[in-house]
Order: C-alpha cells, then structure tokens, then sequence
C-alpha cells in the first residue's frame, strides 16, 4: 500500500497546546529544545524539554535537592515532568550503501496518521539498497549451504572422534600398563647390553691370561713333534754316517783285493790262490753291494725324518701365528667392548631415567584418557551444538536480511511513511542527508506517559534498581503522592567532581494514559529504600550499576533514551 503525503494542515498547534496543558504557551521553546532520540532496537526513547528557554529555569530544573538520611533509608529528589517519545527505526540497514534524503514532506509537530508519507529516499538509493539486499542474500544462502555441508561433515567427525575418544578410555589401562611395561623392557634391555659387554671383556682377558688359547691352538704338542722329528733326524743322519763309512771301507777292502789279484796275476800265484783271491774279491763284493743298500736306505730314512722334521716346523710355526692372531684379535676385541662400555652405560641410565620420568606422564595420559571417555558424551552434544549454532546463526542471518529486503521493498518509490497515528516531536532528516545507522526515522510523543529526571547522589544511586516503585508527588495537583516506577538509571556520573557531590541521572516513568498530567511542572520522587550498612551497599552498588539509562537497559525497560 502507497503511503498518503501529510496534508497542509498537519501542524495543528491547537492539538498540541491541549496536550501539552497550561504550559502551551511554551511550546515553540519546548520544540526548540527537543534532543532526537537515535537509539536503534526496541523504537522507544524519552526526550528532555526545557520548561523555559532561560537558562536560570533550566539551572532551576535540573539542581539537586535530596533528602536523605531517613531512618528508614527512603531519600527524595526533584525533577520536572517531561514528555516521552517513541522513536520511528528503519527495519533494515541503511548504511550498506549511501542512502540520500530527496524530499521531507512533514515537520516537528505535524500531526500524522499511518501510512502518511514523512519522508523519500531518491531512486539510486533505492537501487543501490536493493542490489545490496540480492547480493547479500546471495552470499548468506551460499554461507548457510556451507554451514550445513559443515554440519554433516562435522557430525562424522564428532562420532568419529566420539568412538575413538571412548575406544582410547576403554582401552587406557591396557595401554598405560603396556607402555610402562615396554620402558622396563628397555631398561632391562639396556642393562643386559651392559652386562654382557663387561663379560665379553673378561672373557676375553681371562683366555689371554689363562693361556686358553695356547691351549687351543696345540702350541706344546706341535713344540713337541718338532723335537722328536728332530732326535730322528739325528738318529738318522748318525745312521747314514755310519752306512757311509762301512760302504767306504768295503770299497776299499774290495779295491785291495782287486789290486792284490792283479799283483799275484802278474807274479804267476799258482791257481789255488788266484782262486782264494777270486772268492775273496767275491766276497768284497758281496759286502759293497750291502754297504751300498745300507747306505741308500739310511739316505731314504734320513731325507724322510728331514721332511717329517720341516712338517712339524712348519706345523708349530702355523700354530704360534694362529695364536699370535687370536691374542691380537681378543685385545681389539677388549678395546672395542671397552669403547662401547660408555655408550652401553649412558643408554643403560637413559633407559632407567625414561622409566622413571615418562611413568608420571604416563599416568596423566590415562587419566586424561578416563576423563575424557567420561565426558566424551558431553563433548560430542557440545560439537553438535557448536556445528548446529553455525547453522542457526547462518540461518538467522538469511531471515534476517530476507526480511530487512521485504521491509525496503515495502517502501514503494522510496517513500518512507508513518508506522503509527500520532504527533511528530521530531523528523530526522532534511532534503539532502544521508540516513545514519541506528538513527530514528522520526520520533512521536507518547503523553500516555510521563518521565521525571532526578539526580540521586553516589552514595544512594546503590539503592536503587530499575522497575523500584516511587512516590511522585507532582507541584500543583490535588491527586496527591502517586505511583511511579524507576525507568533507567545512568551508568555514568553527570556532575561533581569529588564524592561529596557526585550524582547519577535516574528517570522516573508514571502513568498518564488518562491524560491528566502536563509537563514542564515540578515533581518530587520519594525512594522508598531499606537502610544498609557500609559493606551491603557497595555489593548493591555493584549490582545496581548493571541497571543503567545505557541502550541495552533502557531496551530492557520497554524504552530507548538519549
């Protein structure tokens, strides 16, 4: 639906001076000094309006008249009655892009009815405003379709990590115990590597001294066969010593005779003793022939023991070397072992001092395991919950800005129009301004209820707590003390300098819906409070600081102040 432009007559002055009661009169100063509410959130705020534009009675309003002391802990202030506003927000963000105010067609205290139009947003705005919307949507769909493809993902993982973590807590003991019981096994391990090293080293030093391998290599048998081959040889180099003059001296028995038969062959001897010389000649030769055998077979026996002897030589030599090599052999195989000793220690003690430290740690990870089986439950339920807030957030923010789009597109040909029935206690804008973020579109008065500002000093401020019902007595009415509540209360100080004169402002909100108060009167507020001691008010202070005129606790408190 088109919002309908305000008609000439909107500015019905006569209205507002009904409204406004006996201080009608004073309207024009009251418009002069209204403060534009630009809250953004629930659209509700308060303005202040002087009850005269000279600065003594705007000195007069705002001073500091407490009561205090009380037994009973009650304190009052006064304040002046003031209008309350409702602020007109935007449903969508207006600072995405530049946003250009083309015409106004109302002013402050134009009198409205919904759908007129208050004021238009020119036409490249507009589009600029709604290719952010379509592009922005754009990107939050693609975002929620991303978060949604996490939380399918992220669910395999939960369960996964769900299943492992319970696994690992099921399985803890086993493996602390097998891990504690591999540390021994090393230490174990590292300590027989020692041990064994020291005995390969005595081992060996013990065959060196104890002759072992003397023994094994035969060194005394082999010494021994060397000295019988030797006596042989002797015996049998003797032996062909006296074969060899035997055959000589029955060469040179036979050589004799021959010479002697020669003789007596030349001298005529008779027969008979050539042939006695012939048998002894015979006989010689018989004799050389066995010295010459006898001879030949000492040669034979003597070459033989020379061989045997050379042999055994040559086999005790074998033997002294194969010892020599063995000795050689065990002292490098000492030296080694000796060098390795050092490392084998260090491991050995490296291997204890693991056993010892890692132990602890070990512990902690079987407790760590345990407890986090016990709340893997509780870790799968939060994982789901993180992944499903993604979601939820992605979600929200696709809604949120769908329905920021269908609030602008609902503003046809930029015409921004009134929500509400009412009068205009402010318009925002003028021709040619740009939209600010969290600022009203415009503000309505709201005389259904009347606002009161009254300073209350530090040390009552701790007293009090927004929704706190009061007593308001209003200057010149008969209807006497009515109810108020506490509407906000400042977080910040507004004056003073030192603790004797330091005040906070707190708004007081009454009932006018029968439209019998007016603004611009006097009014005192009575604090009905229980009196504390010292220590009872600084912990109430603290917690009633949280109850402020800030935006998010006057949100809270159905309103929105400036």
């Amino acid at each position: 639906m088109k919002c309908r432009k305000g008609k000439d007559e909107t500015m019905k002055i006569a209205w507002v001076h009904k409204l406004l009661g006996k201080h009608s009169k004073k309207f024009y100063g009251i418009l002069a000094g209204i403060l534009t509410a630009a809250v953004a959130g629930s659209g509700v705020g308060y303005h202040v309006i002087a009850a005269s534009g000279t600065a003594d009675q705007t000195e007069e309003d705002t001073q500091i008249d407490e009561t205090d002391g009380q037994e009973d802990g009650s304190f009052s202030g006064t304040g002046t009655t003031q209008v309350k506003t409702e602020s007109q927000l935007p449903d969508f963000s207006v600072n995405a892009v530049t946003m250009t105010v083309e015409e106004v067609y109302v002013e402050a205290g134009s009198t409205v009815a919904e759908g007129d139009a208050l004021f238009k947003i020119d036409d490249e705005s507009m589009a600029d405003a709604k290719a952010y919307y379509e592009d922005a949507i754009s990107d939050a769909e693609t975002a929620l379709q991303s978060a949604q493809i996490n939380f399918e993902n992220g669910v395999l993982e939960a369960e996964s990590e769900l299943s492992s973590t319970k696994l690992a807590a099921d399985t803890a003991q086993d493996t602390y115990d097998a891990a504690v019981s591999e540390l021994s096994v090393k230490t174990s391990e590292a300590q027989e590597a020692y041990d064994e090293a020291v005995e390969e080293i005595s081992d060996y030093q013990d065959a060196i001294d104890n002759g072992t391998y003397y023994t094994q290599v035969g060194i005394n048998e082999k010494q021994a066969a060397v000295d019988t081959a030797q006596a042989t040889l002797t015996e049998k180099q003797t032996q062909l010593s006296d074969a060899q003059s035997s055959s000589q001296v029955a060469k040179d028995a036979y050589a004799a005779d021959m010479a002697n038969m020669k003789t007596q062959i030349e001298a005529g001897a008779s027969h008979t003793d050539l042939a006695a010389l012939a048998d002894q000649l015979a006989a010689d030769y018989t004799a050389v022939q066995e010295a010459a055998d006898a001879l030949s077979q000492s040669q034979t026996e003597a070459e033989s023991a020379n061989s045997a002897l050379q042999l055994a030589n040559q086999t005790f030599q074998k033997a002294v070397e194969e010892y020599n090599t063995k000795v050689t052999e065990a002292n490098e195989k000492i030296a080694e072992l000796t060098d390795e000793l050092e490392e084998l220690s260090d491991a050995c003690d490296e291997a204890e001092r693991n056993e010892m430290t890692a132990q602890p740690a070990l512990l902690q990870q079987y407790e760590e395991a345990v407890l986090e089986g016990k709340n893997a439950d509780t870790e799968y339920e939060a994982s789901l919950e993180n992944l499903q807030s993604a979601v939820d957030e992605a979600q929200d923010t696709l809604d949120e800005l769908k329905e920021q789009q269908s609030a602008l597109l609902a503003i046809e040909d930029g015409v921004v129009c009134a929500d509400r029935d009412g009068t205009l206690a402010s318009v925002t804008y003028e021709a040619g301004d740009t939209l600010i973020k969290n600022t009203a579109f415009a503000s309505y008065y709201d005389l259904d209820t009347i606002l009161i500002s009254v300073e209350v000093s530090q040390n009552n401020i701790a007293k009090l707590a927004v929704g706190d019902t009061v007593q308001v007595q209003i200057s010149g009415s008969r209807m006497g003390a009515i109810d108020g509540t506490v509407y906000s209360i400042a977080s910040e100080k507004t004056s003073g300098g030192s603790m004797s004169n330091v005040t906070y402002a707190v708004i007081v909100a009454v009932d006018n819906t029968d439209g019998t108060l007016t603004t611009g009167v006097q009014a005192t507020v009575k604090f009905e409070t229980q009196a504390t001691g010292a220590t009872e008010m600084e912990e109430t202070k603290t917690a009633g600081k949280t109850e402020t005129i800030g935006a998010s606790e006057t949100e809270e408190a159905g309103g929105k102040t400036e």
